[in-house]
């Protein structure tokens, strides 16, 4: 009979242990700023749809560090792990829009090199010499016999 006791009291503390035992996300919450550090280097905050996503990862982290200081571990990893992926495609669309722009200046450069390799440039006044023969005619003399 006590060890019916003593096992019920061990299934009803389980639970208990079971949310104490997860670890704190210490390296989920450290890969987390990286990424959002990294976002906010490559402009992340100039493009809107980047900005956005930053945005949602610092909440993201700010919600992770304050459940992982209640002790909600497992909440908190999850919650680091949604912050890095905003952060990550946030650092996407930045790199992408500056990827487009270098892409959009180099098509320029080439409509206009190709634009002024088209143009015909104006012809420099030629001064070549040439000979011109005149031929005098003397009247009443006729062709040579």
């Amino acid at each position: 009979m006590k060890s019916i006791i003593i096992g019920g009291a061990f299934l009803a503390a389980l639970p208990v242990l079971g949310c104490a035992s997860y670890p704190a996300p210490t390296d989920h919450l450290a890969n987390s700023y990286a990424s959002i550090r990294a976002a906010q280097e490559v402009g992340a905050a100039t493009i809107p749809q980047a900005a956005l996503h930053l945005r949602l990862a610092q909440e993201e982290q700010a919600k992770a560090k304050s459940l992982s200081d209640d002790g909600k571990n497992q909440e908190a990893d999850f919650m680091t792990m949604r912050a890095n992926s905003d952060a990550e495609l946030a650092m996407a669309m930045a790199r992408e829009a500056a990827a487009s722009a270098k892409s959009t200046a180099a098509a320029g450069k080439v409509a206009d090199a190709t634009k002024e390799s088209h143009t015909i440039a104006p012809m420099a006044p030629s001064f070549s010499a040439t000979t011109t023969t005149t031929s005098t005619t003397v009247p009443g003399a006729g062709p040579s016999k």
